[in-house]
């Protein structure tokens, strides 16, 4: 009889033994695993933030007084204009220096998009490059014209 219990008892020891091994190698690919995760978050994380930053510095661009105005200074005004009224002329260039403040804003998230390698920089330079409003600027120059 205890040389049946010992046996017993040592089939017990194997299977606890072997349980064990499979749990600590369950825990250390866990471990790992939660390592590769906490890794990928806080590089996402710093990514997030150069993003962040490079928005800031487009916002920073378009609302700085290099870009405001810079239809009056670089183009010429040959036409004369009644105090409070605007010419066609003038609303063209303004569109034009329009155009380019939106440009230079996609531009600048396209390459910061290339920099960091953010598809969501990439997008967001797609949209300003992308005018929502070219619908609305065709139907009123038609409007003009008409």
């Amino acid at each position: 009889e205890t040389q049946e219990a010992k046996a017993d008892m040592e089939g017990e020891k194997a299977q606890v033994e072997a349980d064990r091994a499979e749990d600590e190698k369950y825990l250390s690919e866990t471990n790992a695993l939660c390592a590769q995760k906490t890794e990928d978050f806080n590089s996402r994380q710093k990514l997030r933030g150069e993003e962040l930053e490079a928005i800031r510095k487009a916002i920073e661009i378009i609302s700085s007084n290099d870009v405001s105005g810079a239809g009056e200074k670089h183009l010429p005004q040959l036409l004369q204009v009644r105090k409070g009224a605007a010419s066609l002329a003038q609303l063209r260039s303004a569109a034009q220096t329009e155009l380019l403040i939106q440009s230079k804003v996609a531009t600048f998230l396209a390459d910061q998009a290339r920099r960091y390698g953010s598809r969501i920089l990439l997008l967001a330079s797609q949209h300003v490059a992308a005018d929502p409003f070219i619908k609305v600027k065709k139907m009123i120059k038609d409007l003009i014209v008409k």
